[in-house]
This record gives structure tokens, sequence and C-alpha cells, in this order.
């Protein structure tokens, strides 16, 4: 008789406990995962903030959390965590009445993009560990990636070189008494620009940089377009990091600059343009629109831009970055230079590939030496 008694005490249990789990368990149950930092660039480190919080009196014994995301995020490698096409991981939680539950999972971002958690699906458990309840949380953060920015120790000594050229004729009529900032020496400044109080303080020669009176821009076109398919992504990814080294470059020289290219932006797919500017908010619109640029196996045509934003009514000049160098582009870029238009031409390439039939380091072409891996 006592024995039925147990018993039916513990089915009584048992049957009100799986109710109330039933209708409860996920009422002042709230998960969110963010990032750290909403914006980084390639290389850097972020983290994932999971937070849980059970702000109800029932307590939840188990809670499977699984959540994936991009692998070009790199997580140190655990037990409850799996990498295929995407990276995927899983925690196991207890969570008491009225309880707050913080983790941070520290990754290492390795490609440019924007990126956001692709799936939260939780599933809960009652006291006696059964009736597993779903369900799919819709609190999806994202991060943008930007491109990674290129040691100046990188930059080929030429590059420097045309460079500082381009900043000199852009700034020809340089105000001596219109006094804008200090900034590190590079190798093409004047001697006379050197700020020898600043330099004692930093150990390392700083320059004076002054307002022209009579600013042009540089426009820098990107063309996605490779020359040949083998190790198109990795070359499409660095003419995109030389833009945007390009770009921060003379910004930081307080030269307006403007890029456009025949990319498109990865959701929209409309083609990525930012007009001319120099202040320091410039630079990361650039590399925002640079971030978000889908690589695909064919674009819009590139000498269709080249006609549309390269102008003869106007002094300023051109860079182009482009690996693409077949017979309809070296023929526009030939008839470009023959018009009297100051355009230079840098061909992102691996070291041991030539860059015919444009010559290596000739007067308005440079080549850029880049490695399969970054």
């Amino acid at each position: 008789m006592r024995l039925l008694i147990v018993l039916l005490v513990g089915l009584i249990l048992y049957i009100v406990q799986a109710v109330v789990y039933k209708k409860y368990w996920h009422e002042g149950l709230d998960v969110n995962i963010d990032f750290e930092d909403q914006i980084v660039r390639e290389g850097d480190k972020n983290a994932l903030i999971l937070t849980l919080v059970n702000d109800k009196l029932l307590p939840l014994p188990v809670i499977l959390l699984k959540f994936s995301i991009t692998r070009t995020f790199i997580f140190p490698k655990e037990r409850n965590s799996a990498v295929t096409d995407n990276y995927y991981r899983k925690e196991y939680f207890s969570c008491r009445a009225y309880q707050k539950i913080t983790r941070k999972y520290g990754f290492t971002t390795s490609k440019r993009g924007e990126y956001s958690i692709s799936s939260i699906d939780l599933i809960c458990k009652d006291i006696f560990m059964d009736k597993s309840r779903f369900a799919d949380s819709r609190k999806y953060a994202s991060v943008l990636v930007l491109p990674s920015r290129i040691p100046m120790e990188k930059i080929p000594e030429d590059i420097i070189k045309f460079s500082g050229d381009i900043v000199r004729r852009i700034k020809i009529n340089e105000d001596p008494f219109e006094f804008n900032s200090i900034r590190e020496y590079q190798p093409f400044d004047p001697f006379n620009h050197i700020n020898w109080k600043a330099t004692a303080k930093n150990d390392f020669l700083q320059v004076n940089t002054f307002n022209s009176t009579n600013k042009k821009n540089l426009v820098i076109l990107l063309n996605l377009d490779m020359n040949t398919v083998r190790n198109s992504e990795a070359l499409s990814e660095w003419s995109i990091r030389i833009a945007s080294c390009l770009a921060d470059y003379f910004i930081s020289d307080q030269t307006p600059v403007a890029l456009y290219t025949n990319g498109t932006d990865y959701l929209s797919d409309e083609l990525i343009g930012v007009e001319a500017g120099s202040d320091q908010g410039h630079i990361r619109n650039i590399d925002v629109a640079l971030a978000r640029i889908k690589i695909k196996d064919k674009y819009p045509s590139f000498l269709d831009l080249m006609d549309e934003k390269i102008s003869t009514d106007t002094e300023d000049e051109y860079i182009i970055v482009s690996n693409y160098r077949k017979n309809d582009f070296v023929n526009k870029f030939d008839d470009l230079r023959n018009s009297g238009i100051k355009v230079s031409l840098v061909i992102p390439e691996f070291g041991y590939s030539s860059i015919e039939p444009f010559i290596s380091n000739g007067t308005d072409v440079y080549k850029w030496e880049v490695i399969n891996e970054f």
C-alpha cells in the first residue's frame, strides 16, 4: 500500500512538473549572442558574448544551446565544437531561478566580409530529464570585418615612391600658412617639413602637413576581373586590401579620395562606389564598402566603369588596381595615357608571375607582389 502511495505521488509530481515546464519553461528566458566589437579587421581578435537570463521562479535543470557561424572565424579547438561548412558549437547550462549567465568565446577573424550568427537553438529538459522542448531564437547579431591594413614595411618601395609623386602633384599649390596636422615621416617628404620638436618627443621623424589651395581628387578604380581563374579569389582579396591601403595612405595626407569598383554589394548586388572625401571618417566609409563586396565569377564591365568615372574635363589623378590585363583592358589603358590623363596601374600578382604585356615597374605601371595567404 505504501509503495502504491509513493508511486502515485511520484506520478502526480511527474505530471504536474511536466505540465508546468511545458507551459512556462520559455517564459522569462532570454538568450542573446552578440559580438564584443561590431567592426574589426582581418586578423583581429574578437569575441562572442553569450548571455542567458532565466527571469522567473522556475529553475531550468538542463538547457542545451546550439549555434553556428562562419568557419572563417578561428576559435580554439574544443570538444563541444565542430567545423564543417560552418563553425558549430553546443553548450550545456543549468539555470537557477532569476539567474543570469554570461560566457565569452574568443576567436580570430580571417576573412573580410559581413557575418552573422547563423542560428541559435535551445533545448530544455524538465526535472526528470524528460520531455525535450525546442525553441529557435531570432536575435542574430552581425559583425563587419574590414580589409586588413597592410604594414608599411610590406609595401613595395616603388609603390611608396610613386604614391609620393602623386601627392606632390595633387598638392602642388600647398599653402605653408595653412597648417593641417603632424604625422610620421615618409620617404617622399621634404626635409623642411620635419617638425623637430615633435620628433624629439616621439623618437622618430615627424612632419608638418599643410592644406592645399587647389586640391585635386585621387580616384581609385578597383577591377575585380582576374587575368586567370587560378587563385582568383586570393588575388581578388589582395586587390581589395591594396585599394584600401592606397585610400588610407592618401586620405592620411588629406588628399581627397574617391573609390569605384565593378564589385557589387553582397546584399543589394549594386555597384559599390564612394565619392571623394578626405575627412577622418572617409577611410572608414571606403573600408565598409570594400568589406561588403561579394566575390563571384562574373562582374559588370570594368571598361564601362572606366568610361563613366574617368574624365578628361578634370585634372584628377587615377590609380587602377587590376590583375586583369587582357587586350581589351591594355588597349583602353594605353588610350588613356596617350590622351594625357594622369593614370597609373597597380597589378597585384604573385612573385613568380610576370605581368605581361606590361613591363614590371615601368612608367605608370607597378607590380605589387602578394602571397597566396595573408
